[in-house]
């Protein structure tokens, strides 16, 4: 077929949060899990922002994680759902509507709602699947059948509905398909980007990489790279508000292309590792892994190193509240960490130097007039309103606060307990006009 994952809180005392510091603020970086827990990371966040990583664990089971005050994990029985090996990834994750937790592997569908776990077989043969959420919440999937047919799964009232998207090509004596998950967009349209790769008996063999939608019932193809030689590998397609679909992908080929490109944009050469996510704003974020390098890039921001000497498996991205990067992947050992990025995304300030250490990602807009609750207890309670920088700029009181006279900018509340000097925590605040 040639067709054209709050406060990330800062290391436990015995680790240190390593700080990096770029032209547009800077990165942290903080261990979710250690030792060899496998190569594959999948990152997303719940309306209020918790961000949550699934993994595979040391016992080849997937492992979910996701952070309060401290990193909490939980493995899932694989009753409900376990690993696909034969396949790349070797699961699908996503976080639908009503902060459903969907996880597709082996042959089953497993769910965490409010209840808890449940799960289902699915019930067609599929391979190369990749699962989200559509707007009302009902699971889809994109995967290849038992004839190599590339389809779309929904799951309805009635079951799983399943639709030929692409017929197979029976003469090629290999072929191989990866997919983007189901991209949705309004009034029940669907995007994703597939490419398939083959070989006839040795004597052709190349690729395509496409990005498929579906209007009004009918699927179009526009085909955005392919060659010989070669294979496409971390792309993403993704709508935004207006419709628009924004295109990810990779594809190598010393002879065709050799490329990273995201709307038409060249930001690399190909990659194998690389994921891109919109954020509040409709602005694509992509990251990737180039010679051992995880990069960011934000249009039409210059392209950043990240971290350099450590990466060996795929990276994924989902953006926090405050549309600021964070960027799951695996350490050389196999282990697992976030590269959150603070100030990266042009807020009204750039902070650049000392890190604040102790404050939530979950950041509160605020105009004019600041509101704190009474303390929770009745101990004398001292609170202070922090710059980027660290330097107390203000004190603060149970109540209203009137802060109509500072620039706009981000800020920390700082709550100190009593005469002890201890800290007890901080909150982070955005101040607007």
């Amino acid at each position: 077929m040639k067709s054209n994952r709050l406060r990330l809180s800062f290391l436990a005392a015995a680790v240190a949060a390593t700080v990096t510091v770029c032209l547009a603020g800077y990165w942290e970086f903080e261990p979710v899990d250690s030792g060899s827990v496998g190569s594959y990371v999948a990152i997303d966040k719940m309306s209020d922002g918790t961000i949550w990583l699934a993994y595979v664990n040391r016992d080849s089971a997937i492992r979910l994680a996701h952070k309060d005050t401290a990193w909490e994990h939980e493995d899932l029985d694989t009753s409900l759902v376990r690993p696909d090996f034969q396949s790349s990834p070797p699961f699908s994750f996503d976080i639908g509507p009503g902060d459903v937790i969907g996880v597709v592997g082996l042959g089953r569908l497993a769910e965490r709602k409010n209840s808890g776990w449940s799960s289902e077989a699915l019930p067609m043969p599929m391979r190369d699947k990749a699962f989200s959420y559509d707007p009302a919440g009902r699971p889809s999937l994109t995967f290849s059948d038992s004839l190599r047919n590339v389809c779309l799964g929904l799951k309805t009232d009635s079951g799983w509905d399943t639709s030929v998207v692409i017929q197979a090509f029976q003469d090629y004596t290999y072929w191989g398909i990866a997919f983007t998950r189901p991209a949705w967009r309004r009034n029940g349209n669907c995007a994703f980007m597939e490419c398939d790769y083959w070989d006839m008996g040795g004597c052709i063999d190349g690729y395509d990489v496409s990005l498929y939608t579906r209007d009004s019932g009918v699927w179009t193809s526009d085909g955005v790279g392919g060659g010989l030689d070669g294979g496409g590998c971390g792309f993403a397609a993704l709508p935004d508000a207006s419709d628009s679909i924004h295109a990810f992908w990779s594809a190598r080929d010393p002879y065709y292309t050799n490329e990273l490109v995201c709307d038409a944009v060249i930001l690399d050469s190909a990659s194998d590792i690389g994921s891109a996510c919109l954020d509040s704003s409709g602005r694509v974020q992509c990251a990737w892994v180039q010679s051992d390098v995880l990069k960011f890039d934000l249009r039409p921001e210059p392209t950043q190193v990240v971290r350099s000497g450590t990466i060996i498996a795929r990276c994924d991205i989902t953006t926090d509240t405050l549309s600021e990067p964070a960027i799951a992947y695996c350490a050389r050992d196999g282990s697992i960490w976030v590269a959150h990025g603070v100030g990266i995304v042009g807020l009204s300030d750039r902070p650049i130097g000392p890190v604040v250490r102790g404050y939530p990602r979950v950041a509160s807009i605020v105009r004019d007039v600041l509101f704190l609750a009474e303390a929770a207890s009745n101990k004398p309670q001292a609170t202070s309103l922090l710059n980027a920088a660290g330097r107390k700029v203000a004190e603060l009181h149970a109540g209203a606060n009137d802060v109509s006279a500072l620039a706009p900018g981000v800020y920390f509340v700082g709550d100190w307990g009593g005469a002890s000097s201890k800290q007890t925590g901080m909150k982070r605040i955005v101040v607007v006009k």
